[in-house]
């Protein structure tokens, strides 16, 4: 666990590239408490806005043969843009020019503890190169604190994009264009889990740093943070029990 002093920036469009083909949806187990671990898995992509994801709520991750308990998770959502039809729509939860969606799933697992950061991006006019938009880095503000997760791997991760068209509320406005994803595993240790189980009851901000150098803020809902708590209770020492214990040092 790495704590540090603070600082801040923003979001920002990055030039033109390809990516993958995103299929992958997400579905509870039967039951608004659990999830199939397949369905939570997000190697392949993910639908705009993860529908179907546990938000603001803890709940079990299940094997999906045997229906066994795994872990838990609970996930948050940060939507910035308005819809076609402006602000007084609200937010969307469909993909438009100029839109953006953050989704983080925080939880333990019998192999340890995770936090997973996933962007999703339609620009405003052509294209993006999504490999500039990775999330390579994660900062929380806890309790005074500012501490630091680095990513699990050090391997760059999949990228995946996915043509998509919108039509406005009235019917009368269309439009068209692509939209990208990239994600990102952070490492969370037992202290780590410890100081998000114990979080103060409020609003977080999170700060990424993207591939490109360039950081955003964005905020983690109280009701999440509140959630913290029991989505790390499962495995709250964040250690896989069958993993071999490294061998002793030698003097």
């Amino acid at each position: 666990m790495t704590l540090k002093k603070s600082a801040l920036v923003g979001f920002t469009a990055v030039s033109l590239t390809v990516a993958g083909s995103m299929t992958a949806d997400v579905a509870l187990a039967g039951k608004d408490d659990a999830i199939y671990e397949d369905n939570l898995t997000t190697t392949q992509g993910l639908q705009w806005g993860g529908k179907k994801l546990p938000f603001k709520k803890t709940v079990d991750i299940r094997e999906s043969l045997v229906d066994t308990p795994l872990g838990k998770v609970t996930a948050d959502r940060h939507l910035v843009g308005n819809d076609l039809d402006g602000s007084i729509f609200g937010r969307s939860r469909k993909p438009a020019p100029g839109r953006s969606a953050f989704i983080s799933l925080w939880g333990s697992k019998i192999e340890g503890c995770f936090v997973e950061m996933i962007i999703q991006h339609a620009p405003a006019q052509g294209r993006v190169d999504p490999t500039a938009i990775i999330p390579t880095l994660l900062e929380l503000g806890i309790g005074g604190q500012l501490v630091e997760l680095p990513p699990q791997s050090a391997s760059q991760p999949k990228v995946f994009s996915q043509d998509y068209t919108n039509t406005s509320f009235f019917g009368n406005k269309t439009t068209s264009g692509t939209w990208y994803m990239t994600r990102n595993i952070f490492v969370v240790d037992s202290g780590i889990a410890s100081l998000l189980s114990q979080a103060p009851l409020k609003e977080t901000r999170a700060r990424l740093t993207l591939s490109n150098g360039n950081k955003i803020l964005i905020p983690i809902d109280k009701k999440t943070v509140s959630n913290w708590k029991t989505a790390y209770s499962y495995n709250p020492a964040c250690k896989n029990p069958n993993a071999a214990e490294p061998p002793a040092a030698t003097k």
